[in-house]
């Protein structure tokens, strides 16, 4: 089974993505979901670097995209996995430096 599925992220300005100091913590509230919104989680995980959240979209998604939330993660961390703005999770994670995020995406891949 093939999960073609892309989400893109769309931030209303470029200083929010920048923020380094008070709203590092805090999430990000000017970012809009297009695309399969029904995968956002995943993103929304990684933009607030929130291995919870994370958690939640895999077990959300067991029977949709896989048998259980080891093989969900396999498949949307595949080659033809899931994207967000144009790049894997675990390019995203990097990008957007959700370091708890990427080191359970590397931990379980």
């Amino acid at each position: 089974m093939k999960l073609a599925k892309t989400v893109k992220v769309l931030a209303a300005t470029a200083t929010v993505a920048f923020s380094i100091n008070a709203s590092a913590a805090a999430p990000q509230k000017d970012v809009r979901f297009i695309g399969e919104t029904q995968f956002a989680g995943f993103c929304k995980a990684i933009i607030n670097d929130d291995v919870r959240v994370l958690r939640s979209s895999l077990s959300r998604n067991v029977g949709r995209i896989g048998a259980s939330q080891r093989e969900v993660l396999r498949m949307v961390t595949s080659e033809e996995g899931l994207t967000c703005n144009g790049s894997s999770l675990i390019e995203f994670s990097v990008e957007r430096h959700a370091d708890a995020v990427h080191d359970y995406l590397m931990s379980r891949s």
